[in-house]
C-alpha cells in the first residue's frame, strides 16, 4: 500500500489531520507498533463518536414515545 492510499484510508476513516501525518510518519521510518497504536487511537475515537450518535438517538426514540404517550403530538 502506498502513502497515498493510506491516507486516503485514514482520511475516510474519519482520523484528524496530525492523526494521519502521525501515522504515515510511523510508516514511512517503519515504526508498525506506533502506528498500531494510533490507528487504534483513531478508532477509539470513532466508537466514541458512534455511541454518541447512538445516546442521541435513544433519546429522540423516548422524546417521541414520551410526547406520543401524553397525547402532546397526535
Amino acid at each position: 500500500m502506498n502513502e497515498a492510499e493510506i491516507a486516503e484510508n485514514l482520511y475516510d476513516a474519519g482520523c484528524m489531520d496530525d492523526d494521519v501525518e502521525a501515522i504515515l510518519n510511523c510508516c514511512h521510518i517503519g515504526d508498525k507498533n506506533k502506528a498500531d497504536k494510533l490507528i487504534a487511537g483513531c478508532r477509539k475515537k470513532q466508537i466514541e463518536k458512534l455511541h454518541e450518535s447512538q445516546r442521541c438517538i435513544d433519546r429522540l426514540d423516548y422524546l417521541s414515545y414520551r410526547l406520543d404517550r401524553e397525547g402532546v403530538v397526535s
